[in-house]
C-alpha cells in the first residue's frame, strides 16, 4: 500500500466473519476500512473488530420514499457517531439515477455537514454507466458535495477502467481499484489505472521502475487466484511477440506495439517461436540464446520450427528450439563430409 500510494484498503464485514481474520498489528487495522450494510448491528461488530474506519454501504430503492431512506441512514450515523467511527458513506447505485430526478449531493449533504462524513462514495454497483454520463454527473457532484468524493466503478460490463478515468478526469480525488480488478462483479484494476495516468496525463506522481507484475501476482497468489498469461499490462505474455512481420518491427522501434515499455511494469520483452513467426524473428531468438545461423539456413531451420509448432499446436519452447537448432547443424556437418572436393578425380 505504502509502495504505490493507497489511501485505504476495504475488507468485508460478512467476508472477515466467514472467514474468521485476524490483524495482528494495530498499525494494519489503521489502513483499513471495513465495509458494512446500513444496520446497527454490523456497526457494532465493526467496532468489536477494532476498527476505526467505517463504509456504511446502502442502496436507493425507487419503490421506497427518499424520507424513509434518510431516516435509516441516520439511525446508523448516529450510532457510528457514538463510537467515535471515521465515516464513509457509500451509495452504491448513486449514478443510476436522472440528476433532475435524484440529485443524490443535495439530499445528503444536512448529513455530511452534522455527522461529519470523511468522504462521500457515489458508485455504480450495476455498471450501467459509460464514460461520458459518468464524467457529466460526477463532474456536477464534485462541484456540489461539502466533502470529498470517491467513485466506486464495477465492472459487469467491461467499462470499469474507463469509467473510472473518466472519474478522474471530472475531478474525483479518489477512486476504487482492485488488483487485476478482482473482486464480484469487480472494479478498475489498479494497474491498468496507474498506467493510464501516467501514460495519458504524463501524471510523474506514477514514477518509472515499479514493479507491478511481481507484486500484483504476489497479492493474486496469496488469493488462490492464477493471473491469466495475457491479462492487460502484468500477465507474463503481454510483451511476448510472434508474427515475422511483428517482430522485425518491435526490434526495429518498440513503439511500434508496445504502448507500454515492459521494463515499467517489471516485465521484459521475448520472442515467441511459433508457426508464425518469420527468419528475422528466429535469428534474433537464435542471437537471444547464443547461437547464430546464416539467413539460408536459418530459412532451413524454420520450416522445421514450424512443422513442430503446428504437430503441437502450441510454440515452441527454448529448450525444443535449441534440440531443433543441434540437429540442423549436425545435418549440415552430415552433408558437408560427402561433398566431393573440387577437382577431385575418381580413379575406378
Amino acid at each position: 500500500m505504502k509502495k504505490y500510494s493507497l489511501d485505504v484498503a476495504d475488507v468485508s464485514l460478512n467476508n472477515l466473519e466467514k472467514n474468521i481474520v485476524k490483524f495482528e498489528t494495530n498499525d494494519f487495522l489503521e489502513s483499513l476500512r471495513c465495509r458494512v450494510g446500513c444496520t446497527r448491528q454490523d456497526i457494532l461488530k465493526a467496532k468489536e473488530l477494532g476498527f476505526s474506519k467505517i463504509v456504511i454501504n446502502t442502496s436507493l430503492d425507487p419503490l421506497v420514499p427518499i424520507p424513509d431512506i434518510l431516516k435509516s441512514i441516520e439511525s446508523v450515523l448516529q450510532t457510528v457517531c457514538s463510537n467515535d467511527q471515521e465515516i464513509y458513506l457509500s451509495i452504491d447505485n448513486a449514478l443510476e439515477f436522472l440528476v433532475e430526478e435524484v440529485n443524490i449531493v443535495d439530499i445528503l449533504d444536512p448529513f455530511i455537514a452534522e455527522y461529519g462524513i470523511k468522504r462521500l462514495i457515489l458508485g455504480d454497483v450495476n455498471g450501467k454507466m459509460d464514460p461520458f454520463t459518468t464524467y457529466n454527473k460526477l463532474n456536477l457532484f464534485t462541484n456540489m458535495a461539502q466533502c470529498p468524493v470517491e467513485y466506486m466503478g464495477c465492472n459487469n460490463y467491461g467499462m470499469a477502467t474507463a469509467n473510472t478515468l473518466s472519474a478522474l478526469r471530472a475531478g474525483v480525488e479518489y477512486v476504487a481499484t482492485a488488483v487485476s480488478g478482482i473482486g464480484i462483479p469487480g472494479v478498475a484494476a489498479m494497474e491498468e489505472v496507474l498506467m493510464a495516468a501516467r501514460h495519458l496525463w504524463k501524471n510523474e506522481q506514477v514514477p518509472n521502475g515499479y514493479t507491478i507484475a511481481a507484486d500484483c501476482g504476489n497479492i493474486l497468489r496469496r488469493a488462490g487466484i492464477i493471473l491469466p498469461g495475457e491479462k492487460a499490462i502484468i500477465g507474463k505474455n503481454v510483451f511476448a511477440h510472434e508474427s515475422g512481420i511483428h517482430v522485425d518491427g518491435v526490434i526495429k522501434n518498440p513503439n511500434l506495439y508496445e504502448a507500454i515499455k515492459p521494463e515499467e511494469v517489471g516485465l521484459s520483452r521475448f520472442l515467441v517461436i511459433g508457426k508464425h513467426s518469420g527468419t528475422a524473428s528466429l535469428t534474433q531468438k537464435l542471437r537471444q540464446l547464443d547461437l547464430s545461423l546464416s539467413s539460408q539456413e536459418a530459412a532451413t531451420l524454420l520450416d522445421k520450427v514450424r512443422h513442430t509448432a503446428i504437430l503441437q499446436k502450441k510454440p515452441v519452447t527454448d529448450a525444443q528450439l535449441k534440440t531443433l537448432y543441434n540437429l540442423h547443424m549436425e545435418s549440415i556437418k552430415e552433408s558437408n563430409v560427402h561433398l566431393p572436393i573440387e577437382g577431385e578425380i575418381s580413379c575406378d
